[in-house]
């Protein structure tokens, strides 16, 4: 089945003045894009063929022809957007700043310090959502939160001269002993050939 072929015939002077112009003004490409269409369409090129010089789909062309015919000049501007949107809503987002404002143990779990991984789980069993740990990443970074993977140390809980003591200790005690020189010649070794 052949797809329809749409062209803009009765594009009145007016019309074909403004898109020339608003062709010059624009720096939008897509907003250029559309106008080119609906201009080439009035010259008779066919769908195919503008979509072949645009770069673009059929149906994307014949849709942008569509909405000039409907709603004429509004229907070839360019909105915007809106994606996806966020796996983490602003409740979760309250649910992670309370969670991170908290130990852990203090809400019942069997640790001590926060990862990705454990947000997402405390997600899924507060607010029944169930992002993974790599969306978890992305939204503390979203909500001005840096993650970093604890380092555990217990230097600020060490005495410095102790430290300074065992280091000495240890380094005595890996250097090599020198060759006594007193009791010790080379030729008083016995070989194991002379027994």
């Amino acid at each position: 089945m052949a797809r329809p072929t749409l062209i803009v015939r009765k594009l009145r002077k007016g019309n074909q003045d403004r898109i020339k112009e608003a062709l010059k003004e624009t720096d939008d490409v897509r907003y250029r894009d559309r106008l080119r269409a609906v201009l080439w369409s009035h010259e008779a090129l066919s769908v195919r063929k503008i979509s072949d010089l645009l770069g673009k789909h059929p149906t994307t062309v014949l849709r942008w022809l569509q909405d000039y015919l409907r709603f004429g000049f509004k229907g070839l501007e360019v909105g915007k957007s809106p994606g996806r949107p966020h796996v983490i809503d602003a409740d979760g987002q309250a649910c992670l700043a309370e969670a991170l404002a908290r130990n852990p143990r203090d809400l019942g779990y069997r640790f001590n310090r926060w990862t990705r991984s454990t947000l997402a789980e405390h997600l899924s069993r507060s607010l029944h959502q169930h992002p993974c740990p790599v969306t978890v990443g992305r939204a503390l970074h979203r909500f001005g939160y840096s993650y970093k993977r604890p380092k555990l140390s217990l230097k600020h809980r060490q005495n410095h001269r102790d430290v300074r003591r065992a280091r000495k200790e240890r380094d005595a005690a890996l250097k090599k002993p020198a060759w006594n020189q007193s009791g010790m010649s080379s030729s008083s070794r016995t070989n194991a050939s002379s027994i």
